[in-house]
């Protein structure tokens, strides 16, 4: 008689049978990570950039935060510092100190919770030093160590569709993206694209508790976890033929994901007595909410020239390689994954400015599935991609590591 932990063990068993082994990623995970480091380091012997950013930092000789007088440092814990610019500092002080809120003030309240949760529970666990060294080392660990996760969950994923050169391509395309850097550093990137993937394998698995927690874990990542709802409710419904008759239970678990949102609104209510915290807090950093073409009207009248301090006409581009895939995925991809493009797409446009999306592209699994599919089809554009993206990718790191903004 089979009991029911061995029917259980058994479902989680078959859950993971079809995540390929390790070694398929990490290859390619290696290569990448080395390469940024090595540009990283070269950059701040051999280049050395001014820092102009007034409150830039790094870790000194004694493992805690300095002021960074006109360049970084080269000696002082380099392989670190490089991973540890602008929100590591937010991300950090979250982990460590908890939320605060100062209406009117840039506040680390407009960060989402899980990604500095597990900082903190890893340090604690791990009993470490209580300076700034170990919380960024630990922050750098986790976001690497989501990354390769994640990286198996979409070879697992793409499996499903795609051949071993198509699943390879993606991978790569993904890894040598102008901001893959974001991916290992003090940043929650990794953490939700994992999230992401995972959602939507176990989605494609017709698991969807399982889907609708990694949602939901999404969501308490980063704000843009919310729209993982619709695409996935489509997966959910294609998968029954879109028949409401052969609806069940489990659909109940979608309401995880607006759960975990309101949760964390929740939570900013109690501790700061207002439900809108996590929008003025975006306020201050010229973040509101708008119709998506309110900000591309800006952008065709008043965007500057580009420039080392302005980057709109950049920021822009990342938008039109968004909305490029979102077109050409249409006859390209299935429909969740397409769909999941179009909602990145409008919903990266709804907040005033332009401002980050070459890291919020990162994220988005399905374009890189459409980069691979014309990749295979065109020898040209395989070569140019490559090339101009790990150029890039080169260029963008060396700026990020010594306190120049990128995105």
């Amino acid at each position: 008689m089979i009991t029911r932990p061995e029917v259980l063990k058994a479902r989680i068993g078959n859950a993971f049978s079809k995540i390929p082994e390790w070694g398929d990623v990490i290859t390619p995970f290696a290569i990448t990570r080395l390469a940024l480091l090595l540009v990283g380091w070269l950059g701040v012997r051999l280049l050395p950039l001014t820092v102009t950013f007034p409150s830039a930092w790094e870790i000194g000789p004694d493992g805690n935060k300095h002021t960074v007088v006109n360049r970084s440092s080269p000696t002082s814990h380099p392989w670190v510092n490089m991973l540890s610019r602008w929100d590591a500092g937010w991300y950090v002080e979250i982990a460590r100190d908890r939320y605060r809120y100062e209406p009117g003030s840039p506040s680390n309240a407009a960060f989402f919770p899980l990604y500095p949760l597990l900082i903190r529970a890893i340090h604690a666990l791990l009993f470490l030093p209580p300076n700034e060294y170990w919380w960024l080392v630990t922050a750098i660990a986790l976001s690497n160590i989501a990354l390769l996760i994640g990286l198996t969950y979409f070879r697992a994923l793409l499996a499903m569709d795609f051949d071993e050169e198509i699943a390879s391509r993606a991978i790569t395309y993904l890894l040598i993206f102008p901001t893959t850097f974001f991916f290992s550093g003090v940043y929650s990137e990794s953490l939700f694209l994992t999230l992401t993937l995972g959602a939507f394998y176990y989605a494609r698995n017709n698991r969807w508790l399982l889907a609708c927690i990694f949602a939901a874990l999404g969501t308490l990542t980063r704000s843009q976890g919310i729209i993982l709802a619709l695409p996935l409710l489509i997966e959910y419904f294609r998968e029954r033929n879109f028949s409401l008759r052969k609806v069940g239970w489990d659909i109940a678990a979608f309401a995880l994901i607006p759960a975990a949102l309101f949760a964390f609104a929740l939570f900013l209510k109690l501790k700061f007595g207002s439900w809108t915290v996590m929008f003025d807090v975006q306020n201050t950093w010229g973040r509101h909410l708008m119709w998506p073409w309110h900000p591309l009207a800006w952008f065709l009248r008043h965007a500057p020239a580009l420039s080392p301090e302005h980057h709109d006409k950049l920021d822009f581009c990342f938008l039109l390689l968004l909305l490029g895939a979102a077109i050409a995925g249409l006859r390209r991809l299935r429909v969740s994954y397409s769909v999941y493009i179009w909602t990145a797409v409008v919903f990266f446009s709804c907040w005033g400015v332009l401002g980050s999306i070459p890291r919020f592209d990162l994220v988005i699994f399905p374009l890189f599935i459409v980069l691979a599919l014309i990749g295979a089809h065109s020898r040209a554009f395989h070569l140019a991609y490559v090339t101009a993206s790990a150029m890039v990718a080169a260029l963008f790191m060396l700026m990020h590591s010594q306190w120049n903004w990128v995105a």
